[in-house]
């Protein structure tokens, strides 16, 4: 220990008659220290730590790999063939984005917002703290102007009124109902999209050649343990 607090004197007098070294030294050890920090924070919460998910082995993102090609989005009729005729996943659900400009309360605000099938929740094991979430129809033309708000978003943007359920708001001026609430501090109250709206697809849609989809299965618990 003599030895040890000897050659710490000894190095900090040597940093106080450097002081310019002594700067870029202890900077370099900052930048060090943060970015290793960092880089196991990253590991810790992606890699390490179980998915914040019911069952989250169960839990698959589902690609198109076309045979000289990277993976990529899926098409909406490649889509519902697997949505159907599939025998490995529970349900299945796509996705795309859905930003959405909240008006008619305030100053019009522009949300990151999502378009999902009504199914999308229940792969990920979420429930609405207040209200619900899409009923199985309501993915479907003419049943889909209802929205479901993030637990943060119902805070900023609605003041946490009571009330919001049932509540008509103009998302793109055109009326959405809303349906649920999502808990506050769960993985979606922290995710990008702050609003979500069922993905209905149109005729436009219908087509092989557009890969424009993400997907997200629930593997079968029969399939699970086989």
């Amino acid at each position: 220990m003599s030895s040890l607090f000897a050659d710490l004197r000894y190095g900090l007098r040597t940093l106080a008659r450097t002081p310019g070294f002594a700067a870029v030294a202890i900077l370099t050890l900052a930048l060090g220290i943060g970015a290793n920090t960092a880089i196991f924070s990253f590991v810790d919460g992606i890699l390490l730590k179980p998915l914040p998910y019911k069952d989250a082995d169960r839990i698959v993102r589902v690609l198109e790999k076309p045979p000289r090609g990277d993976r990529n989005g899926i098409s909406t009729l490649n889509f519902l063939d697997w949505q159907h005729d599939n025998a490995v996943f529970e349900s299945m659900a796509a996705q795309t984005g859905g930003p959405a400009t909240i008006t008619g309360a305030g100053d019009p605000v522009q949300v990151p917002g999502g378009r999902v099938s009504a199914h999308y929740f229940e792969i990920f094991g979420i429930q609405a703290q207040r209200g619900r979430t899409f009923l199985p129809d309501e993915d479907q033309p003419g049943k889909n102007r209802v929205v479901i708000l993030s637990h943060a978003l119902w805070v900023t943007q609605f003041g946490s009124d009571p009330s919001i359920l049932n509540r008509t708001i103009l998302l793109d001026n055109i009326p959405h109902t809303v349906i649920g609430v999502l808990p506050a501090g769960g993985a979606f109250d922290r995710a990008f999209t702050q609003l979500w709206r069922p993905l209905a697809f149109e005729p436009s849609n219908m087509t092989r050649n557009f890969h424009w989809l993400t997907s997200f299965a629930r593997l079968d618990a029969r399939t699970g343990a086989e």
